[in-house]
């Protein structure tokens, strides 16, 4: 079975969505019959592409750029066109219009899933005009994946369309991420770099993440902030850290690969996500914490951030937007060194029975076959 998959970007590319496309390509690619191809944009103006990336093949249309985080490309329309007579399934991942019109465009008669990962949040007048867009692609769709039931409940853009969801959880690879992985001594050498209590935060620094509202709950508490990731508000963070007078205590690191990044995850006491935006749909760094036994703190947002972590069991869900609710929470989990070993143990108890990338590659071959 030949199955295309449509996305804005693609590796080395960073971001959730695009962990996921990856996850999906290389674990199910070669797996009995298929064989899962990508399609998406470059990230950057240049000429068009065609390689086989990990044993995957990935085209890419030519881009004029990105606006709004989202690709300009005149020629995607053709491309997608020209290839999807080839595959027997096509498989798109929202947001994505430049997709969405695509398929409008062609009215393919092959069959395609939709995988819908978050609300459009920022560009709400977009949003807003594109809604007969996405009411045509969710009503053609076989089917349409989220990664977890809160979102159902509570996207405008899905009212109507509950009956047509399937619910599968991102998955985090377990032989990468757990509390036995890493070394130990690296682990060391990253306490003594950070400190011997290290807040964690991964992800990219934009504006959904809420890391401002992280910074600002620092006041006071004896440990420091690793933030590993990169993003345009690099800059902006660092000033409003020193601006609340925690500068030295947090520390921005560049991105780092799962094999180096398993030790910042060993190496500290707790993960916080403070989103305050829906865009944040899952939080896919909330699960790999957890599989390497760290407690939580995340934000309420009506998404999966509160259905991995589970308040009081596996760490702490508080209102998006609230330092001082972070900062209570961080208090707790650092002098009570029982709890949050109790809480770590919980949530990689947690990730390997529900959360597995295993599991999600066979529910998605299972949706594939089925369609």
């Amino acid at each position: 079975m030949k199955v295309l998959q449509i996305n804005k970007f693609y590796h080395p590319v960073v971001g959730g969505i695009e962990t996921v496309v990856r996850q999906i390509a290389e674990g199910i690619n070669g797996r009995d019959d298929f064989v899962v191809d990508v399609l998406a944009c470059s990230d950057r103006p240049g000429t068009p592409a065609s390689e086989d990336i990990d044993g995957v093949h990935v085209t890419r249309a030519r881009s004029m750029g990105v606006l709004l985080s989202m690709p300009v490309s005149a020629t995607f329309v053709r491309v997608l066109k020209d290839m999807h007579r080839g595959y027997d399934l096509l498989h798109l991942h929202l947001p994505f219009p430049l997709g969405e019109l695509a398929l409008w465009l062609i009215r393919p008669r092959r069959k395609f899933v939709v995988t819908y990962h978050s609300d459009i949040v920022r560009q709400r007048p977009a949003e807003a005009a594109l809604g007969w867009l996405h009411r045509w692609t969710l009503a053609h769709a076989q089917r349409i994946v989220v990664s977890n039931p809160g979102i159902v409940r509570s996207s405008a853009v899905l009212r109507g369309f509950g009956q047509k969801c399937t619910v599968i959880p991102f998955g985090v690879d377990t032989a990468r991420f757990g509390p036995e992985l890493g070394s130990p001594d690296r682990a060391e050498r990253i306490r003594s770099q950070y400190g011997q209590r290290i807040i964690l935060f991964v992800g990219r620094l934009v504006y959904y993440k809420g890391l401002d509202y992280l910074i600002r709950a620092m006041r006071d508490i004896d440990a420091g902030l690793v933030i590993v990731g990169e993003g345009h508000l690099r800059a902006r963070l660092a000033y409003e850290a020193r601006r609340a007078g925690t500068g030295d205590r947090v520390s921005f690191v560049p991105y780092r690969t799962p094999e180096q990044l398993v030790d910042f995850y060993r190496a500290a006491s707790v993960f916080v996500l403070p989103s305050v935006y829906r865009s944040e749909a899952f939080g896919i760094t909330i699960a790999e914490a957890m599989a390497c036994g760290l407690p939580v703190i995340s934000t309420e947002l009506g998404t999966g951030t509160s259905f991995v972590n589970q308040d009081g069991i596996t760490g702490f869900i508080v209102p998006p937007r609230d330092s001082g609710a972070i900062h209570d929470r961080l208090k707790r989990l650092l002098s009570d060194r029982a709890l949050a070993a109790n809480m770590g143990r919980a949530a990689t108890e947690r990730i390997r029975a529900s959360f597995t990338l295993d599991t999600m590659l066979y529910n998605y071959t299972r949706l594939y076959r089925n369609c």
